[in-house]
């Protein structure tokens, strides 16, 4: 049988429930572990204070502040105390700033979701009623709170962007600004007069958007049996997801399904103050506005 209801987890889901998955304890995280991370990210990423803008940032790399702050690693080929063994001193700098923004980045955030610990349906401080276990969910999160908290079966749940329990599941971590739709650092009309150094540093760095892309259409694909499965959906709940515009592409694949599409929208707020905004949220991304309605975490929470 088909599920009438659809979850779509985000986040805030499990911050409701008091676990510490915010982006601020990602960076407390990575301070007291990885400070040359924590330097480049606070350096060269504008993720705010509270990182929470992490994921968006990765495409807003301060690239000129990169090859400014290295430029000491290209010195003039005139210069006295230059030599051939430090042709590629200045790529290899730009490069490690590379690594550490993406692999090392998305290692130690793996390390850090895979350390916090989720409540039980015994140990949590506060429920929500009326869970259906047998919905369907689209988590966004990478834990496992659905199943440890609500018993929802792992055949219900699609774990869009990995599952931190599975060792080998990767974590997808990144951006939606798709890299075969930026221009090339070297696409500039003086390349034929920079220096070859910075040439390659240019490639490194265009490498780097392609590492840190969060690769959404392909994940959708590898997954088209979820969405295949949501032709009786009546009724979509999202709850602490933030609907931002890194998954615009999930949006838009639900709603790609007839019967999502036409299903009742409920958007969890934690104010009176973030109705309007959530509501014209889901209007924006599609959803009818006849259909869509924004309600209070409270309305959803589990009577003590």
């Amino acid at each position: 049988m088909q599920p009438t209801k659809l979850y779509v987890i985000g986040n805030g889901f499990d911050l409701w429930h008091g676990i510490p998955s915010s982006y601020a304890r990602f960076k407390e995280y990575v301070r007291q572990r990885d400070r040359d991370l924590f330097d480049a990210v606070d350096r060269y990423l504008p993720a705010d204070e509270d990182w929470s803008d992490l994921e968006s940032a990765l495409a807003d790399i301060d690239v000129d502040s990169i090859i400014d702050d290295l430029d000491q690693f290209m010195p003039s080929y005139s210069a006295e105390d230059w030599s051939d063994a430090g042709h590629h001193d200045f790529q290899y700098e730009v490069d490690l700033v590379v690594q550490r923004l993406s692999t090392e980045l998305r290692a130690r955030f793996g390390e850090w979701i895979r350390s916090l610990v989720i409540p039980t349906s015994g140990t949590a401080t506060q429920h929500l009623r009326s869970i259906d276990a047998n919905a369907a969910f689209l988590t966004f999160n990478y834990t496992s709170t659905l199943g440890d908290l609500y018993a929802v079966p792992d055949a219900h749940v699609l774990h869009i962007h990995g599952e931190a329990r599975m060792q080998d599941s990767e974590l997808i971590l990144g951006h939606g600004w798709n890299p075969t739709q930026r221009r090339s650092l070297n696409d500039r009309p003086d390349i034929e007069d920079i220096d070859t150094r910075l040439m390659e540093a240019h490639d490194i760095l265009d490498d780097y958007f392609s590492r840190t892309f969060k690769p959404s259409e392909r994940l959708i694909r590898e997954h088209q049996p979820f969405f295949d499965q949501l032709g009786a959906v009546e009724t979509v709940h999202v709850l602490g997801h933030s609907l931002s515009d890194v998954d615009i592409p999930y949006v838009q694949a639900l709603l790609r399904v007839p019967s999502v599409a036409a299903a009742h929208w409920y958007v969890a707020c934690r104010s009176e103050q973030e109705r309007s905004m959530k509501y014209g949220r889901l209007v924006t991304l599609g959803v009818d506005a006849q259909r869509a309605a924004a309600v209070l975490w409270s309305d959803y929470k589990q009577a003590q």
